[in-house]
C-alpha cells in the first residue's frame, strides 16, 4: 500500500494533506514574518520556517493520535501551549504584551490538526480569516476610533437581535392564512440587517480612500436608494464634477443591489437562486461597467469633487429591524391578497409595486412562494428590479442636478436594457 493512503479517513491522500498543511503554516508565517521583523523591526516569536513546522508538528501528532491513541495530540498540543507561555512571559518582561504572534502559533497546529481530518476547506477558511484579520492590524485600529458610541449600541442591539430574541419566537403559520412565521420573519430580518451592517463596517474601513466608485459599490451594500439620494443631493452642491462622480457612486450602488438580490434568494430557495443566476451575473456586468466607464470619465484630480467621503448611517437598531420586520408582514400578506385569483400575475404586479418601496422584502417574500415554479418568481424579482430603478431615477430628477439625470439616466438605461433581455431570454 502506498504510504501516502495510509490512515485517515477522507477522499485526500495524506501527501495532498501534508502539502496543504505546509502551505498554511507558510501563508501564516508569511505574514508574521513580514509585519514583525520589516514592518515592526521586533524579533519575531516565529516566523516563516517556523509556522510551517507548528503546522506540521499539529498534523503529525493528529497522525500519531489516530494510530497509537489520543495521547500524542493532547502532548504535543500542550508542548505547543507551554512554548508559548513561555515566549509570551520573556517578552512581557521586555514590556512587549501583545500575544497575538503566539496565538496565531497555536491555531496554525489546530489547523494542521484540522487538515489531517480532511477538513480542508474548514481549515483554508480559517487560515484566510486570520490573515486577513492579521493584516488588517492597523486599519481595524484605524477603523475602531472612528466608531461612535451609538455604533457601539447598534452592534450590541445586533447581537441581541439575532442571538437573543430569534429562539424565543414561535414557530408555524399565524394570521391571516397562516402567512407569517414570526421565527422566518425574524430571520430575514436577521439576513437584511446582517448585509447592512457589512456593508456600513465596509464604508467605515474604506470609504473616502478609494474614490467614488468603490464607495458606490460597498455603500450599495447599505442601501443603493440611500447612496443615490445622497450623491443627488451632494450633486447640487460640489463642483461641477461632482456630477460625474455622483453618477459613478449611483450606478455603482444599484449594480451591488443584484448581487444582494441573489443572496438572499440563495437562504431561501437554492433552486430560485441558480435559475436567477445567469440574469444576476448579465446585469451586474452591465451595471459594473458602465459604472466603470463613467468613472473613468471623470476628473480624479483632487479638489475635483473626488475626495469628498461617502455617509452612510449605521443601519443597525431596533426600530430600523421592527420596522423592516412590519414591512415585511404586511407585504406578505399583500402577496396573498394579490395571488389568491391569479398567483403568477398577482405576483408579477407585486413585485412592480413593491418593487419601488423595499426591494428586500418583496425578493424574500417572492422567493417564499414555493407554489409556483422558479421561472415565474424569477421574472417577479426581475420586474421589481426595474420598478426599484426607476423609483431611484425619479429621486435623482427630483434631488439631483441636470447633468446627473443623463448621466445616471444612461447608466440605469443600461441596466433596464440588460433587464428587458434577461426577462426575454428567461
Amino acid at each position: 500500500m502506498d504510504p501516502f493512503d495510509g490512515p485517515g479517513t477522507g477522499p485526500h491522500s495524506l501527501l495532498v494533506r501534508l502539502l496543504i498543511t505546509l502551505g498554511i503554516g507558510l501563508l501564516i508565517g508569511l505574514e508574521r514574518e513580514y509585519a514583525k521583523r520589516v514592518v515592526e523591526k521586533e524579533e519575531p516569536f516565529a516566523g516563516v520556517r517556523t509556522y510551517p513546522l507548528i503546522a506540521l508538528l499539529g498534523f503529525l501528532c493528529a497522525l500519531l493520535g489516530e494510530q497509537h491513541g489520543p495521547a500524542f495530540l493532547v502532548a504535543g498540543f500542550a508542548g505547543l501551549v507551554a512554548m508559548v507561555v513561555a515566549s509570551y512571559v520573556m517578552m512581557a518582561r521586555s514590556a512587549s504584551f501583545g500575544i497575538t504572534t503566539e496565538l496565531a502559533g497555536i491555531i496554525a497546529f489546530l489547523l494542521g490538526v484540522l487538515v489531517f481530518a480532511d477538513h480542508i476547506l474548514l481549515a483554508t477558511t480559517i487560515t484566510v480569516l486570520v490573515v486577513s484579520l492579521l493584516t488588517l492590524k492597523v486599519r481595524l485600529r484605524t477603523f475602531i476610533a472612528t466608531l461612535s458610541p451609538a455604533d457601539i449600541r447598534a452592534f450590541i442591539q445586533f447581537t441581541i437581535i439575532s442571538a437573543l430574541v430569534l429562539p424565543f419566537l414561535p414557530r408555524g403559520g399565524i394570521g391571516p392564512g397562516g402567512v407569517w412565521d414570526l421565527q422566518e420573519i425574524w430571520t430575514m430580518v436577521i439576513l437584511v440587517t446582517g448585509i447592512s451592517l457589512a456593508g456600513y463596517l465596509l464604508v467605515k474601513l474604506f470609504g473616502g480612500r478609494k474614490g467614488t466608485l468603490f464607495e458606490g459599490l460597498i455603500g450599495g451594500l447599505v442601501s443603493s436608494t440611500a447612496v443615490t439620494l445622497s450623491l443627488s443631493r451632494r450633486s447640487r452642491t460640489g463642483p461641477a464634477n461632482a456630477q460625474r462622480l455622483a453618477a459613478v457612486g449611483i450606478v455603482a450602488a444599484t449594480s451591488v443591489m443584484y448581487p444582494r438580490i441573489l443572496l438572499e434568494t440563495w437562504v431561501v430557495d437554492r433552486g430560485l437562486a441558480l435559475h436567477l443566476l445567469p440574469a444576476i451575473l448579465a446585469v451586474t456586468a452591465t451595471a459594473v461597467l458602465t459604472a466603470t466607464l463613467l468613472w473613468r470619465r471623470a476628473d480624479h484630480a483632487p479638489g475635483s469633487g473626488a475626495s469628498e467621503p461617502l455617509q452612510v448611517t449605521n443601519p443597525l437598531n431596533f426600530g430600523v429591524a421592527l420596522q423592516f420586520g412590519a414591512v415585511y408582514m404586511l407585504v406578505q400578506w399583500l402577496m396573498l391578497l394579490a395571488t389568491v385569483h391569479d398567483p403568477a400575475q398577482g405576483l408579477y404586479a407585486a413585485g412592480l409595486l413593491f418593487g419601488a418601496t423595499d426591494m428586500d422584502a418583496i425578493t424574500l417574500s417572492i422567493a417564499r412562494q414555493g407554489e409556483l415554479d422558479e421561472a415565474r418568481r424569477a421574472t417577479a424579482i426581475l420586474l421589481a428590479t426595474v420598478s426599484n430603478t426607476l423609483m431611484k431615477f425619479a429621486l435623482v430628477v427630483v434631488f439631483g442636478e441636470r447633468g446627473l439625470r443623463t448621466r445616471v439616466g444612461l447608466g440605469f438605461g443600461a441596466i433596464l436594457v440588460a433587464t428587458v433581455f434577461a426577462l426575454l431570454l428567461g
